[in-house]
């Protein structure tokens, strides 16, 4: 499930270092208030085998103003999403944003108009496309030397040798995470432009120092299969790597 959080600012743009990097704080701090063992569980320990933070988000938009290039425009009225499978987060996320009028994205006052739940879709045949609004990344799979050294992960982006493979494994995970057995990646029809963010996170899961920087991905259209539960999830939560951090956010 989602939570589409209308606003509004009188903020002609957003900082570029700021575009995505606030929502992870405020989804810890709305289950800080409202669910505190909740969220001291998905901060410490993230969620199920592969302990992922459970969750996603989207960057702010603002359809009114005028594009500029190289400024990340705000202005008027706009809409922001946040998401998770697990409803206790979303109720908690609800609750939060029903109680403050205002959200600090990094700087930048949102005023909140309004809060819409949508529901995933029924994805009911099993099959799914999924293009992305954010860029997207994934870590390259585990692998040993020779000697039995474990090679160190790295980023892959779209295109790169192994990012296919790497991002059909993430996808299994993270609908194992859910409990809503596996899926397919099927194809990756469409690759954006690269593009680097600003982000908040912890390393290859929930736990661990919190560390900032930039992450450089691009945005995808893929599709996939599996239970219509797994596609939902994945719907919800975003795909990819560090989704917590605002990458890898799936399009209604």
């Amino acid at each position: 499930m989602r939570l589409r959080v209308h606003v509004s600012t009188r903020a002609k743009e957003i900082p570029w270092d700021q575009v995505i990097a606030p929502g992870r704080a405020i989804v810890y701090a709305a289950l800080t208030r409202q669910a505190p063992q909740l969220g001291a569980k998905v901060h410490e320990t993230g969620w199920g085998p592969h302990r992922m933070a459970p969750f996603g988000h989207s960057a702010p938009v603002f359809p009114k103003p005028v594009r500029a290039r190289g400024t990340y425009v705000a202005g008027g009225t706009g809409t922001l999403e946040f998401g998770s499978p697990v409803e206790d987060i979303v109720e908690a996320l609800a609750k939060d944003f029903a109680m403050i009028p205002i959200l600090d994205w990094g700087g930048v006052a949102l005023n909140i108009e309004g809060v819409t739940r949508v529901e995933p879709p029924a994805f009911a045949s099993g099959r799914a496309r999924f293009r992305t609004a954010n860029p997207i990344t994934v870590q390259s799979e585990a692998l040993r030397s020779p000697d039995g050294q474990r090679i160190r992960r790295t980023w892959l982006l779209p295109g790169e040798s192994g990012f296919d493979v790497a991002l059909g494994h993430s996808l299994r995970r993270k609908a194992e995470t859910f409990g809503h057995g596996t899926v397919t990646l099927e194809a990756i029809t469409w690759i954006g432009p690269q593009r680097s963010f600003s982000v908040v996170g912890h390393g290859g899961d929930a736990s661990g120092t919190v560390h900032r920087g930039k992450k450089t991905g691009a945005p995808v259209e893929i599709d996939v299969s599996g239970a219509p539960a797994a596609l939902q999830a994945l719907w919800s939560a975003g795909i990819g790597g560090a989704t917590s951090a605002g990458f890898g956010w799936v399009l209604p």
